[in-house]
């Protein structure tokens, strides 16, 4: 069965653009020449319309109007959420469901805009993928439309979600790390939705592998970059600009492969041997990992059952059948290559 990816690659847009054409999005509407080939493209591909084109034959099926909302830097072409969003759409259309709505959080950044897009869509569920903004969720809730967090697990949110549990699986690699022979291993990351990097899980499963160990936490080794890669870079750089070799960190934890990879790169440009001086550990598993330089180990997450899971919770949770909110944790795994592989002990 074509899904919309395969629409998009074949028209050459982006995922989004397919969704908006195809769900007849009016208050982000797609233009007529495009969505032509859009609607060409679906025929052609076998891709099975709701309600377009005029005449297709229709399905019985009680549909749900979902918008998912996703912060503009992470749309489309990011590697972690691109199959999120992905394994959203296919599973959507596997239950006979219409496209999700996508609109990244800068549209939605206040009340007003966000009323709005609620109203003009009539979402009757918002699917939010590592977005949170206090003000904005209890006005959502407030307007009786159901929430679903992606990538936005945290005890204090009182929404259902759907994630990986990252504490568990930070501490995992770390253990790796520190199984290793590593005893000095530094941090590279980014903050949580308190805007704390002391409150993230993966953070949170440092630390926590660290202590157990009675390892030492050396605050210089910690580095907040605001998940913006290029101050991955720039804060190992530093950070090994600083120090003596002797004193450098033995092995640093990514928060993120997106991370690992510039870190990989300060290290190499400072003379420095990944795995043999600076042992390297990343999280998410995205494609290119296995091409990098030494190869990046790195928590494999299930990105687009990830996305599935949340579209039938979504669905589910809106017919009713989650009295409570419910907390879906899939699990991870380490996949261990050659930038942490050298034994230390």
């Amino acid at each position: 069965m074509a899904k919309l990816k395969d629409i998009a690659e074949r028209v050459g847009v982006s995922i989004s653009t397919v969704s908006r054409a195809i769900s007849n999005d009016t208050s982000r509407p797609v233009s007529e020449e495009t969505k032509q080939k859009i609607r060409e493209a679906a025929q052609e591909l076998g891709y099975k319309w709701h309600g377009s084109p005029k005449g297709a034959p229709q399905q019985i099926v009680e549909t749900k109007r979902i918008a998912c909302i996703v912060p503009q830097h992470l749309m489309d072409d990011h590697p972690y959420f691109s199959k999120v969003l992905a394994g959203f759409h296919e599973k959507m259309e596997e239950m006979g469901q219409p496209p999700a709505m996508v609109r990244t959080s800068e549209e939605v950044s206040d009340a007003e805009r966000l009323k709005q897009m609620l109203r003009e869509t009539g979402a009757q569920g918002v699917v939010a993928i590592s977005w949170y903004d206090e003000e904005l969720f209890g006005l959502i809730q407030k307007e009786g439309i159901a929430i679903l967090g992606v990538s936005l697990n945290d005890d204090r949110l009182s929404v259902p979600v759907v994630d990986c549990d990252r504490i568990f699986s930070s501490r995992a690699a770390v253990r790796h790390l520190i199984e290793q022979g590593h005893t000095r291993i530094g941090f590279v990351g980014g903050p949580a939705y308190s805007r704390q990097m002391e409150s993230e899980e993966r953070f949170v499963g440092y630390k926590f592998a660290m202590l157990e160990e009675g390892l030492a936490l050396r605050q210089d080794w910690l580095i907040n970059t605001g998940w913006n890669v290029d101050r991955s870079y720039s804060g190992v750089s530093d950070l090994l600009s600083r120090l003596p070799k002797a004193e450098w960190p033995t092995a640093i934890f990514c928060a993120s492969d997106m991370l690992a990879i510039p870190a990989m790169r300060a290290v190499v440009e400072h003379e420095g041997r990944i795995p043999q001086d600076i042992a390297i550990v990343g999280m998410d598993n995205i494609d290119v990992a296995q091409y990098t330089t030494p190869p990046l180990t790195s928590v494999s997450v299930p990105k687009h059952e990830i996305g599935r899971v949340a579209a039938k919770s979504i669905v589910d949770y809106l017919d009713g059948h989650y009295p409570a909110e419910t907390k879906i944790l899939l699990s991870c795994s380490l996949i261990v290559r050659e930038s942490s592989s050298y034994s230390r002990k």
